[in-house]
């Protein structure tokens, strides 16, 4: 088991935009300066597997270039603990014809068939070959999240769910303990089907690492929860005796849904007697209170954010709170992870290099001392940009202006220029997708309206022009830019995922416009009595 020394780790997502390995030597030169001192590693179909027929990626690994990762991070004693997904998120494999009569759902292909041994032996043939590659790790990470699909395995074979995802669990882990690794999974199902009872033979056996990004507030309490998969006490309902009570909220269950077992576990970390509001994170506590191990797992980059920038300070109190929680359990450490796409088929997120300021704050929230890393700028002056951004993402307009104050600044850092201008160039993106929005809003607001002249329109017309020859100067800057880090078709689909649609949709609100703007001469050029 760890050493007293917490982890504090990122994750590494492989499967949405990837870094050229010509990184690898800066990036975990980076991590360590920020204390960082393992990486959970995600490779899906970028990890170099033998003998099994799955259409790579043009930027695919060798093994030459895995164990060039692997000896950059051990110089730097930074951990590679690699996932390989067991269970669900299996997207980029389940969807080859080959492959696709393994899945629960074919018409979704993401979770395996857990009673298929042609399915579970390719899964442990995977798993075995991620382990192997890894000799110098302690922990190999099963996934095992977000496999809705077994609850049609679970229909299927009139069992419950949790008892069908542990028998599967117990399987995975006669693979990899004769290997010599510890393993680790996600926890959201479990906690979705929580049994206080059902996990006594895990113990000293799997180290959890249950997830949570939302915005907690710090040191008060949360009103929405995961453990149970529960949404708090039905008094928040107008109705609270309404029989449809359940179903609210995607069909999950109210706290007064679960068994009194269930209940009798969650009444500690109540922070009223109406069960409205909870302690922060209950669920590294019930986890530690039913004697687990566990890896906190917080937000640098989550999906929800899609392409353009993070939200700074949510992510922020995420981080923090998710350190208080490990600090107040005890727990093994904090994973900060990073998601390159929601699924395999999602578009991509932004760069890994917009999320360096969070990765130096989850340090510092762990109690380590990191660098600076912006050295030139003072950290108040860096802390003020990163937070006005996180808050122009959503609801200020702020983000030109700072982007302009980060284009001033950009000479003065000493290191790290790449990641300052790579952060400034996305807020120009945001800037610049906001005007293009607003030009589309117009063209729709007046579709049905004849009302404006011609010369209205031709102001359309024209800001609309502007737009595209701003679209494709910024295109350029940003293609040169982050080309000198990222290829692969993932890095070209981020870029159309930035520009393609907004530029199609502008065009098309053209011919919208110059028939309305014919339309107008026509009407005004009438005769009046």
């Amino acid at each position: 088991m760890p050493t007293a020394s917490p982890m504090i780790g990122v994750h590494i997502d492989l499967k949405g935009v990837v870094f050229k390995p010509s990184y690898f030597p800066q990036l975990m030169r980076d991590l360590a300066a920020q204390k960082v001192n393992a990486v959970l590693v995600e490779y899906e179909d970028i990890f170099p597997f033998r003998g099994i027929g799955i259409g790579r990626r043009p930027e695919v690994w060798s093994q030459a270039t895995l164990r060039k990762f692997l000896s950059e991070a051990k110089k730097n004693s930074i951990e590679v603990i690699p996932l390989q997904q067991c269970l669900g998120h299996l997207e980029y494999l389940l969807g080859w014809k080959k492959y696709r009569h393994l899945a629960e759902k074919p018409q979704y292909p993401s979770t395996i068939k857990v009673d298929d041994p042609e399915s579970t032996g390719l899964i442990f043939e995977m798993l075995r070959q991620v382990a192997a590659a890894h000799p110098d790790s302690r922990y190999i990470h099963l996934g095992m999240d977000e496999a809705h699909a077994l609850h049609d395995t679970a229909r299927r074979q009139k069992r419950d769910v949790l008892d069908v995802f542990l028998d599967h669990l117990r399987n995975l882990l006669a693979v990899v303990e004769p290997m010599g690794k510890i393993p680790m999974i996600w926890t959201d199902m479990l906690e979705d089907h929580f049994r206080p009872d059902a996990f006594a033979d895990l113990k000293g056996r799997v180290i959890f690492t249950p997830w949570e990004y939302s915005a907690l507030p710090r040191e008060t309490t949360s009103s929405v929860r995961l453990v149970g998969g529960f949404r708090v006490s039905k008094t928040w309902l107008e109705e609270p005796e309404n029989p449809l009570a359940p179903a609210i909220g995607g069909g999950t269950k109210f706290l007064e849904d679960h068994t009194p077992e269930v209940r009798r576990s969650l009444a500690p970390y109540q922070r009223d007697k109406r069960g409205r509001e909870f302690m922060p994170l209950p669920q590294i506590d019930l986890w530690t209170k039913l004697g687990m191990k566990c890896v906190g797992a917080s937000g640098l980059r989550i999906s929800a954010h899609h392409q353009f920038l993070p939200d700074y300070n949510a992510l922020l109190t995420n981080l923090v709170t998710w350190s208080k929680a490990i600090k107040r359990t005890g727990q093994l450490g904090q994973i900060g992870t990073s998601w390159a796409r929601g699924t395999s088929w999602c578009p991509p997120n932004y760069s890994i290099d917009l999320q360096w300021w969070q990765i130096n704050k989850m340090s510092e929230s762990m109690g380590a001392t990191p660098r600076t890393f912006f050295p030139g700028i003072p950290q108040k002056e860096t802390d003020r940009i990163f937070r006005t951004l996180g808050r122009s993402r959503d609801n200020w307009r702020l983000e030109g202006k700072i982007a302009a104050e980060m284009e001033k600044l950009s000479p003065k850092i000493r290191e790290h220029r790449y990641e300052w201008d790579s952060t400034a160039l996305m807020a120009r993106a945001l800037e610049l997708a906001r005007r293009a929005d607003y030009n589309l809003e117009e063209v729709d607001y007046f579709n049905a309206n004849t009302k404006p002249t011609e010369d209205e329109w031709q102001r359309r017309i024209d800001e609309q022009n502007q737009t595209l020859r701003d679209i494709a100067a910024l295109r350029k800057k940003i293609e040169k830019h982050f080309g000198q880090r990222y290829a692969g078709d993932a890095h070209e689909e981020w870029v159309r995922h930035l520009f393609d649609l907004r530029v199609s949709r502008i065009k098309a609100g053209q011919k919208i416009c110059l028939k309305k703007k014919m339309i107008a001469k026509k009407y005004y050029a009438q005769k009046l009595k």
